[in-house]
């Protein structure tokens, strides 16, 4: 199902790992708000031109929650009313300890039906390296506001793969977050992103990567513990438990549309757009971005425009990869008949070596990567890629 994808691109402390486009700027939301209204209603036709109608919505960040739910109610009305849709998903990313029984009333209030919480650990100094906001009480306190706000498709984050980790803090953090029972769990290896604080101390020798057997086996345990907790893995990073009365999988729709090449659209500067033939994306630079909305001169709008859109058309080798690539992040994996019977040629001999080394299987014409196999994707992946 295609989305909007809307990046609110402001933090008021930044994580040590990340590299998302990001500023403090408290002083220019107002400015960015009227900017976004602007693009919202440039791109009115995205879906119309493409003959789909969009069915999810996600703000990201950066951090939404540094917004009131009068403001976020606000863009989220503005987007249906131009886009003419109710959303069957509506997604906010909120960081813990913005949290309180009022905003959680308030997120709802404003049309969200899914949060995203990005609670990372429960183990307090580790928030504290990771420069979070919260601890890990209040990440739990938070939780519960959104249920009591009748929030009852609730995400929450994890990460591992970090050198202060250790397997018993990884097995208690899994354990607390299995507790909570929220509705999908999403987990990431910490990577080290260029530009990012851990980046840097990374290129200066202040940080060492633990070991790929250690980071191997807190994926193993991570796998073993949801599924214990009656979790189900649909994708790399992503696991999902059943609803009660329909037996739905909870699954992100949302991202879900990504990994199964659904049209989006993405606005705010640094997000990307996708309409099954173009990739597009709005420059990562939020003064340019506010100034070619809001510049009522020709001339700064054709000089600017190239610092905040840019666009690319994918090739059939282009799309075949990245059918390949996202299908596989599934565990459901690829439907090899649906994909360009040309290129597919090109693999089969690296498809059979794959599945003679147990990194595929194969049933029919769908092949996927087994549960086991799933921590070294990448390379398996990147093998088989034309």
């Amino acid at each position: 199902m295609a989305g909007i994808y809307v990046h609110i691109p402001f933090c008021s402390q930044f994580c040590i790992y990340c590299n998302f486009y990001s500023v403090k700027g408290r002083e220019l939301r107002e400015r960015y708000i009227q900017s976004l209204y602007r693009e919202i209603e440039e791109k009115k036709d995205f879906f119309r031109n493409i003959g789909v109608r969009p069915q999810t919505i996600y703000f990201g960040g950066g951090t939404p929650s540094l917004f009131t739910p009068a403001q976020l109610g606000s863009i989220y009305a503005h987007i249906c009313r131009i886009f003419d849709f109710s959303p069957v998903e509506a997604t906010i990313e909120v960081n813990p300890n913005d949290i309180t029984a009022q905003y959680a009333s308030g997120v709802a209030a404003a049309g969200f039906n899914r949060v995203s919480m990005g609670v990372q650990s429960f183990v307090d100094r580790h928030l504290e390296w990771m420069n979070r906001r919260h601890k890990g009480d209040e990440a739990v306190e938070a939780f519960y506001h959104l249920r009591r706000a009748g929030i009852t498709n609730i995400s929450l984050d994890l990460i591992f793969g970090y050198s202060l980790l250790t397997q018993q803090q990884w097995e208690y953090n899994i354990s607390k977050m299995v507790s909570l029972s929220p509705e999908h769990i999403s987990a990431y290896q910490m990577s080290i992103e260029p530009g990012s604080p851990l980046g840097i101390m990374y290129d200066k020798g202040e940080y060492e990567l633990p070991p790929d057997n250690i980071c191997m086996e807190q994926y193993s345990t991570l796998q073993r513990m949801l599924q214990q907790g009656g979790y189900e893995q649909y994708e790399i990073s992503n696991f999902a438990r059943r609803d009660e009365n329909t037996g739905e999988l909870k699954v992100s729709r949302h991202n879900s549309s990504y990994w199964t090449k659904e049209p989006y659209l993405g606005l705010g500067p640094a997000a990307h757009s996708y309409n099954g033939t173009h990739r597009f994306w709005n420059g990562g630079n939020l003064t340019a971005y506010c100034r070619y909305y809001l510049s009522g001169t020709t001339q700064d709008t054709v000089k600017l425009q190239n610092r905040v859109i840019g666009s690319e058309e994918l090739s059939e080798r282009d799309m075949f990869n990245e059918s390949i690539m996202l299908g596989l992040r599934r565990t459901e994996g690829v439907d090899t008949a649906t994909l360009d019977q040309r290129f597919l040629m090109e693999i089969k001999g690296d498809m059979a070596r794959h599945c003679r080394l147990g990194n595929l299987m194969a049933d029919g014409s769908k092949i996927r990567i087994p549960s086991d196999k799933l921590f070294v994707s990448d390379g398996i992946i990147r093998d088989l890629f034309i």
